[in-house]
């Protein structure tokens, strides 16, 4: 009986502890940001890999206009207009793997149709370095929704740009 007396006062100290030096922590004191992956600021060649894209089909047609590769050619298109880095065709031949791919939300009732997902990979390991998602915000009119995915693209090509610099 005393060892389960003397295990919870030593809990409770250590709580208590642990309690106090939470509380001298200042409240919302910044965090310094942990280290982004060396490989993604030195890489220079990338295998872009297209993870599929769901574009629905409905009663009226496709949830979004151009064929079933929209969103991998979209972002291939980007990143070779960026030049920050260059897209090779074998993924040997690579630095980074990002691989691109976009789903539909299976939660009818959420604001968005669905998410833009950009992971980015060691190619010689396959380890995920940094992952990268946007939702894209569904809409009534097809345009629309065009619009949303096509923002739900930019925010992540801004993100990818952030996080090089």
């Amino acid at each position: 009986m005393t060892r389960i007396v003397v295990s919870f006062l030593v809990a409770a100290m250590v709580l208590a502890m642990v309690q106090a030096v939470v509380a001298q922590q200042p409240k919302g004191a910044a965090v310094s940001p942990a280290p982004v992956p060396t490989q993604i600021l030195s890489g220079k060649r990338v295998f872009i890999s297209n993870a599929g894209e769901e574009n629905l089909n409905t009663l009226i047609g496709p949830v979004f206009s151009g064929r079933y590769d929209r969103v991998y050619n979209q972002f291939y298109a980007a990143i070779k207009q960026w030049g920050r880095y260059e897209p090779v065709s074998v993924p040997a031949e690579a630095d980074l793997v990002f691989e691109i791919g976009f789903t539909i939300s299976g939660a009818r009732q959420l604001p968005e149709i669905g998410h833009l997902r950009l992971a980015i990979r060691d190619p010689k390991t396959n380890v995920l370095l940094w992952s990268i998602v946007e939702y894209a915000q569904v809409a009534t009119l097809k345009r629309n929704r065009d619009k949303n995915l096509d923002q739900a693209m930019g925010t992540i090509l801004d993100e990818l740009k952030d996080l090089t610099r």
